[in-house]
């Protein structure tokens, strides 16, 4: 608009831009908008640089050629000398991040692709290098070390791909110091999770990277406190983890946060007291049961979708391991009239134009 401000462009999928242009397009066929206002509105927008063919062929050439860097290495191992074996490691790991750092603007998938090599070069390093040199480090600590490296690099590419995989090495980490290496606590989760969360702040809270972040941070306490409690000597130390983690999860449920980031965390919340709750049911009497049934009844009539699929949870469990006073064909006949009474009462919010969400 002459005169006035700048409209910023806006981002959205292929799929939307696609069905924009056609609807577009009918309105210039019948003469409501000219060709080149068709044009100009369309010119506002830009569509996200979403998976295709050509990210997918590089990040499984990218993958392949990764692996055939070190099977080759790893089958001519034990013929090489150390100096060799590290020189060769270090090598390409240079290698391949400086072409990807060359090749970043003129051909900037392929660059990445490059660097993704790098993370695999890398990792496998880590445990090649101990080996080498017998260095006595445990194994989770070696997942921690990789994962230090990845998230450097997912900052610098500010690549939502690399995040993702760091909290997967992390998720090795946390899981493994505690199952499989008692001496060791994963005290460094705690330094590492609000840089995630800083970093996702940046990235503008991509959703599939805040879900993943939110089940490590999850994973991480429900660890703490079953490592912990129990030896502060309660009797029911299990009951105690399993309520604290009902109470967080009902406060995720609930808690505000960044609009792009609050459905995800508030379904996690929702999932997480559902869980929980599942196995409460057989650490407290008859009460928790029906007063959590209430509680998810009045859930669903505000419009939760994820309470129905609780609620079906709840139903199984009972029907597993129902009270001898009901018998487990009368649980179906229950959790059936239930169903169609919920599906009957959302069908006739739609009509009134009531809204649902998915929490």
């Amino acid at each position: 608009m002459e005169g006035g401000t700048t409209l910023a462009k806006k981002e959205i999928t292929k799929k939307q831009f696609d069905f924009l242009e056609h609807e577009l397009k009918y309105l210039e066929t019948g003469g409501v908008i000219s060709e080149q206002e068709k044009e100009k509105m369309l010119g506002s927008y830009d569509v996200k640089d979403n998976l295709s063919f050509i990210t997918i062929l590089l990040s499984i050439g990218a993958l392949l050629l990764g692996l055939g860097v070190l099977t080759f290495v790893a089958s001519n191992w034990i013929y090489l000398n150390k100096g060799v074996k590290f020189l060769i490691i270090i090598a390409c790991l240079i290698g391949v991040n400086f072409a990807g750092v060359k090749w970043q603007k003129r051909f900037a998938k392929t660059a990445r692709s490059l660097h993704y090599v790098g993370i695999l070069i890398f990792g496998a390093g880590i445990f090649l290098v101990e080996q080498m040199f017998n260095i006595s480090i445990n194994f989770n600590s070696s997942f921690l070390l990789w994962a230090i490296g990845t998230v450097f690099i997912g900052y610098y590419l500010k690549d939502v791909f690399i995040l993702l995989f760091t909290s997967f090495l992390l998720f090795i980490y946390i899981n493994g110091s505690i199952f499989l290496d008692e001496t060791s606590y994963p005290l460094a989760i705690l330094v590492f999770i609000p840089f995630l969360y800083i970093l996702l702040k940046k990235f503008d809270y991509p959703k599939a990277l805040g879900f993943f972040i939110n089940a490590l941070a999850i994973n991480t306490i429900a660890l703490f406190l079953m490592e912990f409690v129990p030896k502060l000597d309660f009797k029911q130390s299990n009951t105690i983890v399993l309520s604290i983690l009902f109470v967080l999860g009902i406060i995720l449920a609930y808690l505000p946060f960044p609009s792009k980031l609050q459905s995800t965390t508030h379904i996690q919340g929702h999932i997480l007291h559902g869980i929980t709750a599942l196995f409460l049911t057989f650490e407290f009497s008859i009460w928790f049961p029906i007063a959590y049934f209430i509680f998810l009844l009045y859930l669903i009539l505000k419009g939760s979708l994820t309470s129905i699929v609780i609620i079906c949870a709840l139903i199984f469990r009972y029907y597993i391991d129902s009270f001898d006073f009901l018998p487990k064909s009368l649980t179906f006949i229950i959790g059936g009239i239930m169903l169609i009474g919920f599906g009957f009462f959302f069908e006739n919010q739609r009509k009134k134009g009531g809204d649902f969400n998915e929490e």
